[in-house]
């Protein structure tokens, strides 16, 4: 009698034993499952009993808390309403602490808990603060009013905020609460809002960051960043909007010049432009208001070789971006560089009008609201889409 066919491998089935499933597992291209945790019981509490010491309430806190969704479910709801009720109310802040940090999140968390939570010791409300989606933007508003400063700097850094809990946050005065409010992408800011900030924290240059890097900011609050700009770089120009017939004259001179620079150019001293402005980098010291600083100064060489990096760009491809007529390319090498709105509007603007002024058709030349806007309108599209981005450095 001839052998029984071998069976192919996807046919084994796994041995009875632990160590034979989890050979099966690994032949399949599976990870051993983690063990189940075991489901919270009333013995589970009852143990507290015998050991009811810290420790013991904060594992039970942290073991209930990962589970109290699924024990709602069913027969256990009694008891997890039951051993809720105790821990919120348990004398050590490292079970609360606990239980608000496994509970923040849930959707079932009963309202008047939440509310106790987000008002106890800052170490137990943040996490609450933070995440609960059952807390109303009244209750947080209230608790942002009426606590410290840390509660607000919680509140500000939920997922989503309206512009309604916006202007509370904002009428804090606190200079660490507003800088986490308009650094959050997801909190609705009225233009209101935002100009009064961009106004009280003018001084402010973390503040100001975050607030230029904001997505769709209204026109007159990109042209207030763009003077604020110019104001800390002592730039008449961008503070003005306005160039002479001289200044176009030098700038596009610099420009001209800078075709005989590279950056990979070495000399005999570490003081070469490339490492000069790779170490500002790595030093968290060059950003687009550098790059805007450089061509304040004429110096076109660290303007190309700050965007090769700022972009990671080859040199060729950034003068390209950088001078050619479609401006659509300058846009896109400017948003891979970390360019927020109102620095693109000042290096746009400047470039335009020296450009203008080069052709002497006028003694001065101004940039009008019109063309600001447009510039700005046509920065934002392209920044908000990696696709169009990516197609400017394809080679």
């Amino acid at each position: 009698m001839s052998a029984p066919a071998a069976q192919p491998a996807s046919d084994v089935r796994p041995s009875g034993t632990g160590a034979g499933r989890r050979r099966a597992q690994l032949i399949g291209g599976q990870a051993p499952s983690a063990p189940a945790e075991p489901r919270l019981s009333l013995a589970d509490v009852e143990a507290l009993q015998s050991d009811p010491s810290a420790d013991a309430r904060v594992a039970l806190a942290a073991k209930f808390g990962r589970q109290y969704d699924s024990l709602l479910e069913g027969q256990t709801r009694s008891l997890a309403e039951a051993v809720l009720a105790l821990l919120v109310k348990d004398l050590e802040k490292k079970v609360r602490q606990t239980l608000a940090e496994t509970l923040a999140a849930s959707p079932n968390l009963p309202c008047h808990v939440a509310r106790r939570l987000a008002r106890d010791d800052i170490e137990v409300a943040r996490p609450v603060l933070e995440q609960s989606p059952v807390l109303s933007d009244e209750e947080l508003g209230e608790i942002v009013r009426t606590h410290a400063m840390q509660y607000a700097l919680a509140v500000a850094g939920r997922e989503h905020l309206s512009e309604c809990l916006s202007d509370v946050l904002a009428a804090t005065g606190e200079a660490e609460v507003v800088d986490r409010l308009v650094g959050n992408g997801g909190a609705r800011i009225s233009a209101k809002t935002l100009r009064r900030v961009a106004e009280d924290y003018r001084e402010d240059r973390g503040v100001q960051e975050r607030l230029i890097r904001r997505p769709a900011l209204p026109y007159e609050l990109v042209d207030l960043l763009v003077q604020a700009i110019g104001e800390r770089l002592e730039w008449e120009l961008v503070r003005e909007r306005r160039m002479s017939a001289e200044e176009a004259r030098q700038l596009m001179a610099a420009t001209r010049d800078s075709a005989t620079l590279s950056i990979v150019t070495r000399e005999h001293g570490e003081r070469t432009l490339e490492r000069e402005l790779r170490h500002r980098m790595s030093g968290g010291e060059l950003g687009p208001e550098d790059i805007l600083m450089f061509l304040r100064d004429g110096e076109i060489g660290r303007v190309e070789a700050g965007l090769v990096l700022l972009a990671d760009c080859d040199l060729a491809r950034t003068r390209q971006l950088l001078y050619g007529v479609d401006k659509r390319g300058l846009a896109a090498l400017c948003a891979r560089a970390g360019f927020g709105t109102p620095h693109y509007v000042a290096l746009r603007m400047t470039l335009d009008l020296a450009e203008r002024g080069l052709k002497g058709d006028a003694p001065e030349h101004s940039y009008d609201d019109e063309a600001a806007q447009f510039i700005q309108e046509q920065y934002e599209r392209i920044k908000g889409d990696d696709q169009q981005i990516r197609q400017w450095f394809r080679h």
